[in-house]
């Protein structure tokens, strides 16, 4: 999404919507709900080039580590509001912490620490990060993408005008993506003379 980004930048405006995976009944132990992933770890590493750290290998061995969304989504979200320009860059931090170091995307020193990184007044973060406007805008968030076809992250959705169609779920090379996006960029100029 980053190299995405840098190569349309005078193209496209991203937004990272966080859309809920793992909340209310998803949201579970990766024992009880998850198990799944620790036999797919080596093919995601295969397709998609990414390692896992082996913190988070130990995690998926453990069990016990409760996968829940919510916390890391309005992380995100109080990102979004306070530092939009630095909302993808979030979003990629997020990741690496949970998938390559391991760290628990349920506590806040966990998102304060990161946004430390990123400049973030982290006390105006935790005030936003526990009000009840980020926990609606969050409800929001995940309605407005399920009604949009985000069943299944990523997903990465286009909005022209007023239309929202999906672009991708799950996982697409680079390559895929760059080269679908510029010929709907060159179709839509084309169209737009």
């Amino acid at each position: 999404m980053e190299k995405l980004a840098k190569r349309f930048a005078d193209d496209l405006t991203i937004e990272v919507i966080a859309g809920g995976l793992a909340i209310d009944e998803n949201a579970q132990t990766i024992a009880e709900g998850y198990a799944y992933v620790r036999g797919a770890l080596g093919q995601v590493e295969q397709t998609t080039g990414v390692i896992f750290g082996e913190n988070f290998k130990l995690l998926t061995e453990e069990g016990s580590y409760f996968y829940n969304s919510e916390p890391s989504c309005r992380a995100q979200t109080v990102v979004n509001h306070l530092a939009p320009q630095h909302a993808l860059e979030f979003a990629g931090m997020l990741q690496n912490a949970i998938f390559s170091e391991g760290k628990n995307l349920n506590e806040w020193y966990t998102f304060a620490g990161l946004m430390n990184e990123l400049s973030i007044d982290t006390d105006q973060a935790k005030v936003l990060y526990e009000s009840p406007d980020i926990e609606e805008t969050n409800r929001k968030n995940f309605e407005w993408c399920k009604e949009n076809g985000a069943a299944v992250f990523p997903t990465l959705l286009l909005k022209i005008g007023d239309e929202v169609g999906v672009m991708s779920r799950g996982y697409r090379p680079f390559d895929t993506i760059e080269s679908h996006l510029h010929h709907l960029i060159n179709n839509i100029k084309k169209l737009s003379r």
